[in-house]
């Protein structure tokens, strides 16, 4: 796919996406290794996961280079944000019931955020605008189905919760270490050419 002058650079995209990769793989081998997990100990297990997409996120939104003063990148970040929050009660009040529904909304979030930003760099990737459009729709997908589904398992304790937003996880980690290193290989390639 041809890159415009609009498009960021591969180069610049792969490390965000094997950070957020790397992120989501920890906190999902965490929750696959974790026997019996107690409820403060899956709030602190997703707090700091919900803090580290904020992260990651940001990293990404920085290494797109938008333009100043670009309001997408923002609003983009807004869900991220909110999620955040959302573990800063998790961690504060530690109950399969926030966990569920805090964690829910949270995912619910991250998740709506991928899928518009997906949607709408698919619109315009026909230019070859993003090469993320794609998996960011898929990683969205996945987290927003993480996070209608945990409410449902509240009422089954921690070890159900952690499976749940764990397995989302594992699903966009891996998802995301092939994205991220098909963007390094691209951006490889494209050295080598220019």
């Amino acid at each position: 796919m041809p890159a415009d002058k609009s498009s960021p650079s591969r180069a610049r995209l792969w490390p965000p996406v094997l950070g957020r990769a790397v992120v989501a793989l920890a906190f999902g081998t965490v929750t696959v290794f974790w026997g019996h997990p107690t409820t403060a100990g899956a709030a602190w297990a997703v707090a700091p996961y919900l803090w580290l997409l904020l992260a990651a996120e940001v990293w990404l939104i920085r290494s797109e280079r938008p333009a100043p003063g670009r309001a997408s990148a923002l609003i983009g970040l807004a869900p991220y944000a909110g999620a955040a929050v959302l573990g800063v009660v998790i961690a504060a009040l530690p109950s399969d019931a926030v966990v569920g529904g805090a964690g829910a909304a949270a995912l619910a979030l991250v998740g709506i955020s991928d899928v518009v930003r997906g949607a709408l760099s698919r619109r315009a990737s026909g230019s070859g605008v993003s090469p993320l459009a794609r998996d960011a729709l898929i990683a969205g997908v996945v987290n927003l189905g993480a996070g209608i589904l945990l409410p449902f398992f509240a009422a089954s304790g921690p070890h159900a919760l952690l499976g749940v937003a764990g397995g989302a996880a594992v699903i966009t980690g891996v998802l995301l270490v092939i994205a991220g290193l098909s963007l390094r290989h691209d951006a490889a390639a494209d050295a080598r050419v220019a």
